[in-house]
């Protein structure tokens, strides 16, 4: 009985040292290893039409609108698709003009962030969709090779002249 529990302290003694050392490095992993995309930010004049454009065009719902003490002439909003955020900040003083593209290489031209995309199951039905509700494709549906992979794509513009992409899923070239 007595080697029993000696056996057993050993035991529980071990498993407490294990998960300590596991919480140990799980503090570590909690930082950039948790790492995932939260918002996008995009700064506009019009700020009640481009909240009404995503909700009525790509869905998003208002999830919280406010100011900030000092800022007067900004709102601010958050928009949730259930997955990712747009952060809708409007300033009601002058704006620098957003860089309209005129097409798809003058687009890829620039240096910094481009473009949003966001991934759909069915770039056909979601273009439809799209055109349906009077928006215009700004580079229609196509399937590129990425080496082993392919992948349909297609773009739109919202209406602030900001480019934002519809991405099928990577389809792998292997048999």
């Amino acid at each position: 009985m007595k080697k029993t529990i000696t056996v057993l302290a050993m035991a529980l003694a071990s498993v407490l040292i294990y998960s300590f050392a596991k919480t140990e490095t799980n503090i570590e992993d909690r930082g950039l290893a948790t790492m995932q995309a939260d918002h996008l930010l995009l700064g506009v004049s019009n700020f009640d039409e481009t909240i009404k454009w995503y909700q009525d065009i790509l869905g998003f719902e208002l999830e919280v609108q406010w100011k900030v003490d000092g800022l007067d002439n900004l709102d601010l909003a958050y928009l949730n698709n259930g997955d990712f955020r747009i952060e809708i900040i409007g300033d009601t003083s002058s704006l620098q003009n957003n860089k309209q593209v005129s097409d798809f290489a003058d687009h890829l031209s620039h240096q910094g962030f481009a473009h949003i995309c966001f991934q759909v199951d069915d770039i056909d039905l979601a273009m439809r969709q799209l055109n349906n509700k009077g928006i215009k494709t700004f580079v229609k549906a196509d399937t590129y090779p990425l080496d082993t992979f392919t992948r349909r794509v297609a773009f739109i513009k919202d209406l602030n002249g900001n480019v934002i992409e519809f991405a099928g899923p990577l389809t792998s070239n292997q048999q």
